[in-house]
């Protein structure tokens, strides 16, 4: 069917998108104003309300001319015979953005609550040579999006139907949904640091605002109020907060985030679609997926939930950034499998496994345990801080807490190896899986110090456009075999990496 948008042509977002730009702006000038709204209201009595009101006023007023010139001097098109998108903005400095339709990775179609509001949707482009977003448009519509989507990913003219026959293929060929219990489930059983991270942050935060407009007394009147708690019942209950604050906001990021995640076939591609309060609908060609990560606890394990994150083709081999992976939480084992088939064809299957040597466990140890806990024995030597039970204590439990940890790390560690897998298996909570097919290695790293040269140990690391897998302290002869038949496999292999 034919095209309903010329994108040969320069377009601009829809006109409601000035709204969508004003609103915005005005919610990132709120976040970044909002120390001084904090001054303001707890120092209301030093300015006059002609002051307040004016200035409010004029900084809306300001926005909104802002939000006007934004969407006017916005313009897109596409470049068939260059085969580029082409993004022309800016209103005093002007920039055009061209980006050719091979290096472009991943096409997101994001709806956030403002843009649901108003019935826009906002596009975004990754491609492999940039940190962020390569390219965004705000505001246009369901019907463009969708069809803009698929001019950049089909990567050609003629293959592009309609957005209706689009829309209508997806629907039919809807083959996966996590639903809210699998979702509850990742939430009361990952992302415990990050949250925690969070919620002290946000502590962090309010305390220094509310110090630096010289309300100390809110704080220290807490202060006190916990001093007069006995102690036991003090930390009892802290322990209780802060674990039931990291659940909650475990659940509510996890449930909020993820909500309705469906994973829809689209021809080569698959479509991912989730969101509560910004809806994201993003597009992934499984040929450029360089890395997948597999990851499960040992109470996921027992509640049949796995988290998978897809690594696409990164700026930087050596790392990559968020923006270069894909988060699938919550799917069983049955989900697991069949998404992996789709992404590469088959299950993994291991011929050959490499193991750490001993010493990686021993030199962790050293490290992590004799290390700090010398330098804690000192430091108490001189302070005189804790007696002697009190250290005993302290160390007891550092040496079973870190112990245990290193001990199940140095379990899990392995290099599982077939003719067309290669899979790093790490972890001593969360059990990590990174697959990799060997054709799409960019570059091979082989090192040994001159200490383990006795031992015939070394280390290699595997460098992708997706980020790097690196393995340690393994048996160095056999490291040495297997990069030679990588580096052969990568030489005779024809399928496209990327």
């Amino acid at each position: 069917m034919k095209s309903n948008f010329d994108f040969s042509v320069p377009q601009r977002q829809s006109f409601i998108g000035v709204v969508v730009l004003f609103a915005n702006t005005l919610q990132k000038s709120a976040r970044a104003l909002w120390p001084f709204i904090l001054i303001v209201f707890f120092k209301k009595e030093a300015y006059s309300a002609i002051q307040v009101y004016l200035g409010i006023a004029g900084i809306i007023t300001l926005i909104g001319v802002i939000a006007f010139l934004r969407y006017w001097f916005f313009k897109f098109y596409i470049d068939y015979k260059l085969e580029e998108f082409v993004i022309e903005n800016g209103i005093l400095n002007k920039t055009k953005t061209t980006i050719p339709f091979h290096k472009i990775q991943k096409v997101n179609i994001d709806q956030s609550l403002i843009q649901r509001i108003f019935n826009v949707h906002k596009l975004e482009l990754d491609t492999a040579g940039s940190d962020g977003k390569e390219a965004s448009i705000s505001a246009i519509s369901q019907e463009m999006a969708t069809e803009l989507k698929h001019h950049l990913v089909e990567n050609t003219e003629k293959n592009i139907t309609s957005a209706e026959e689009v829309i209508h293929q997806e629907q039919a060929k809807s083959f996966i949904t996590i639903g809210i219990p699998s979702l509850l489930k990742i939430g009361i059983t990952a992302n415990y640091i990050k949250s925690f991270a969070y919620i002290f942050l946000v502590f962090t935060t309010v305390s220094d605002n509310l110090r630096q407009i010289g309300r100390d007394d809110l704080i220290d009147d807490n202060i006190n109020q916990l001093e007069q708690i006995p102690i036991a019942s003090l930390v009892l209950g802290f322990i209780t907060f802060i674990f039931t604050a990291i659940i909650v906001v475990n659940l509510v990021i996890t449930v909020v985030k993820y909500f309705n995640f469906t994973i829809k076939k689209d021809k080569k591609s698959f479509v991912l679609i989730y969101g509560l309060l910004n809806i994201k609908n993003t597009i992934i060609n499984p040929e450029k997926v360089q890395i997948i990560k597999l990851t499960q606890n040992f109470f996921q394990k027992k509640l049949d939930v796995n988290t998978i994150e897809i690594f696409q083709a990164s700026s930087d081999m050596k790392r990559a950034s968020p923006k270069d992976k894909t988060k699938i939480p919550g799917c069983n084992a049955a989900e697991k499998e069949q998404i992996l088939k789709l992404l590469i064809d088959k299950l993994p299957k291991h011929q050959k496994t490499l193991y750490p040597n001993i010493r990686k466990l021993l030199l962790n140890l050293f490290f992590f345990i004799v290390v700090p806990v010398s330098l804690g024995l000192l430091i108490n030597y001189n302070i005189d801080k804790f007696s002697l039970n009190e250290l005993l204590i302290v160390i007891s439990i550092y040496v079973l807490f870190f112990g245990t940890i290193l001990y199940f790390s140095y379990n899990n560690y392995r290099l599982f190896i077939s003719d067309d897998f290669i899979v790093k298996q790490s972890g001593a909570w969360d059990i990590d899986h990174e697959i990799m097919m060997p054709y799409k290695i960019q570059a091979i790293e082989t090192q040994q110090f001159i200490w383990q040269k006795i031992t015939n140990i070394g280390s290699v690391v595997l460098y992708t456009a997706g980020g790097r897998v690196s393995f340690t302290t393994s048996n160095y002869t056999e490291i040495k075999e297997q990069v030679n038949k990588w580096l052969y496999q990568v030489e005779i292999s024809k399928e496209n990496w990327m």
